[in-house]
């Protein structure tokens, strides 16, 4: 390891000559000796020693005091004084010229051994403390948030480019100003009993600062302590950004979703609509139709049992049998296609016998017993929450015969304060969390949807081998 460079700064020969003496038996090496002050700032310069010794009392124009002040600011040599002056003048003008170290002429070599290596730890303390000061700060100045630090009384200590920007203020003009002054900001009504000088709170994102010339923008912001080595607080620092972009974005989105979701309904009831429309004409169109080939079916059955050979009217016989079963399956199939697009029940008995109805339409299908339970108390459902209730009690049973592997499948609609409730029960396999979060099942996103373009809720929770609950609200006027 390169010994230690050091500087004497000493008109008296002497005693610089015995200074040279200690330094080299400890070990240093001694770049230099100055008689003056003139001298001395020249050797600094040229030779840039680790540490300077100096008298305060040099020939020439300039006195050790001075010579330390610019030693130190220009080359950021430190200084350790060797003087025989002790009065409290000197002593205040060598404290405010940085000096690392004091040493009372006459001095034992132990003490100036001392004072030098209490100066080089203390000065590589600082320049490590400085290093971390400059990199600090040139972090805070870079970052694209707002902060402002303050002292324990609330004043401005502290405020980076960003701050100064969004707040209006210099920090030239807001050092020692109050806070509340420099960074003046409105909480939304549940954050009313804050303030800009509470501490170590939570992101406020409902705040809004006032800069100084009056502008308002909306800002999310964090306070914390700052504490010292014993864990007390001398001061905060209040870090926060502007969202008047992410708003306008946030406002923007949800517009859009908004207007989606309103496009949603409208599709739902055009839906609605055409199906209710092409179920009237199937019903009806094809019906009719249904029924006049029973009836010729019937006329040939007599103008067949007219003829007079038997022979002749068995396969005719044969033939109109089929015919007539065929026609009955057609008119069963037609009843289903219609009553699937849009049942009459729903329409012409109300939402209650519609639920009954699909329920027993799914179990004979399915095989899996399914009771509905309906205590809505004289209640009157209006067609738009009853079709979609009956939509997603149908979207419902459809998941449970193709997922839940349930035997026994319970549906209660009631009325609660909140609205209409719509509770489906299994006893199936119990649907995960997961499965409902990363679910892309089109079934759930439509019976979520037709939940909220009414006002409504829509939840599903399941428990394994314990079965899944599908709970729909929806607000009745």
């Amino acid at each position: 390891m390169a010994a230690k460079r050091i500087l004497i700064v000493e008109d008296e020969p002497d005693i610089s000559a015995l200074i040279r003496q200690f330094l080299e038996r400890f070990g240093y090496e001694v770049v230099a000796t100055a008689a003056t002050g003139e001298q001395a700032l020249a050797h600094a310069e040229r030779l840039q020693p680790d540490l300077a010794l100096m008298d305060i009392s040099l020939g020439g124009k300039l006195d050790g005091v001075e010579v330390a002040k610019r030693i130190f600011t220009r080359f950021g040599i430190p200084v350790v004084f060797v003087t025989g002056l002790s009065d409290d003048e000197t002593i205040e003008r060598s404290q405010a010229a940085r000096a690392f170290g004091y040493v009372l002429k006459p001095f034992r070599p132990a003490d100036l051994k001392s004072s030098i290596d209490l100066a080089f730890t203390k000065h590589a303390d600082e320049s490590r403390l400085r290093r971390i000061e400059q990199s600090f700060g040139a972090a805070i100045k870079s970052i694209g948030d707002g902060v402002i630090a303050a002292d324990q009384q609330g004043a401005v200590t502290f405020l980076n480019p960003v701050a100064e920007t969004l707040t209006g203020w210099r920090l030239t003009d807001a050092l020692g100003r109050p806070l509340e002054e420099v960074f003046p900001v409105s909480l939304a009504p549940s954050d009313a009993d804050s303030d800009a000088r509470a501490v170590a709170r939570a992101p406020l994102p409902q705040s809004s600062l006032v800069a100084r010339d009056g502008t308002c923008r909306p800002i999310e912001c964090t306070a914390a302590p700052i504490r010292n080595d014993a864990g007390e607080t001398t001061g905060q620092v209040v870090v926060f950004r502007d969202i008047s972009e992410r708003r306008e974005r946030e406002e923007e989105l949800n517009h859009s979703r908004d207007q989606l979701r309103l496009l949603a309904a409208h599709l739902q009831g055009v839906r609605e609509e055409e199906r209710t429309r092409i179920a009237r004409e199937v019903h009806d169109q094809l019906g009719q139709m249904l029924t006049g080939l029973r009836m010729d079916v019937g006329w040939m059955e007599k103008q067949i049992e007219a003829l007079g050979n038997a022979a002749a009217r068995a396969p005719l016989n044969a033939k109109l049998a089929s015919m007539v079963t065929l026609l009955e399956q057609m008119v069963k199939t037609v009843r289903r296609i219609a009553a699937e697009l849009r049942p009459g029940v729903l329409d012409d008995l109300g939402l209650v016998p519609a639920l009954e109805w699909q329920a027993r339409e799914w179990q004979e299908r399915t095989g899996i017993p399914c009771a509905v339970l309906a205590e809505l108390g004289g209640l009157k459902v209006a067609p738009e929450p009853g079709t979609a209730l009956f939509r997603i009690f149908q979207e419902t049973l459809t998941n449970v015969a193709r997922h839940a592997g349930a035997t026994q499948v319970n549906a209660r609609l009631r009325v609660e304060s909140a609205g209409l409730v719509l509770e489906v029960c299994d006893n199936g396999r119990g649907v995960t969390p997961d499965e409902v979060r990363q679910s892309k099942s089109l079934g759930l996103l439509g019976m979520r949807e037709r939940a909220k373009m009414l006002g409504g809720e829509f939840r599903i929770v399941g428990e394994p081998k314990r079965g899944t609950t599908v709970t729909v609200q929806i607000p009745v006027a």
